[in-house]
């Protein structure tokens, strides 16, 4: 059983978000998502940014599309049913994803564990790993997902330049 009081300290949280696309189990710290919303709820307009599309009324966020291997995909693969808004300061950044479903630590079998070196690559979001379900998946703080995305963004909107 998981000692809940302990777990700031080791940069666990007691629930998460956790998000499923092209079978990647990514948990996002549930804290660090402003909504779950449905795809049809998306105004699919392609843009500069590599979004796939727009959400929201007034203040627009633009909705990423993310493959397995955390590679930008600029057409939505028919299977993404959700996307999940990350808070960011500035404006929610979305990510697609194909199911959501809400963990709560004290409810569920999950062990977290720190990211290992050799795994660590630079600028990577990918923070722990999670053995969820006979599953490895990976956590990623929605701030880190976020500067990620605006990361694939700039380098999709400097391929789409002439050079």
């Amino acid at each position: 059983m998981v000692n809940i009081t302990d777990l700031r300290a080791y940069d666990i949280y007691e629930r998460y978000v956790l998000t499923q696309f092209d079978g990647l189990n990514l948990f996002v710290p549930q804290d660090e998502v402003s909504s779950v919303e449905i795809i049809s709820d998306i105004h699919p307009l392609r843009s500069p940014l590599g979004a796939i599309g727009w959400f929201g009324h007034g203040q627009e966020c633009p909705i990423f599309c993310l493959s397995n291997k955390l590679q930008l995909l600029t057409d939505l693969p028919e299977n993404r049913e959700y996307f999940i808004l990350l808070k960011d300061s500035a404006y929610p950044v979305g990510i697609t994803c194909d199911e959501v479903e809400p963990i709560y630590l004290r409810q569920v079998e999950i062990e977290i564990q720190r990211l290992p070196p050799v795994m660590h690559l630079e600028q990577m979001p990918i923070h722990q790993l999670a053995h969820y379900q006979d599953q490895v998946g990976v956590v990623c703080h929605g701030a880190a997902l976020v500067r990620y995305l605006r990361l694939l963004s700039d380098r999709w909107q400097d391929s789409q330049q002439p050079h």
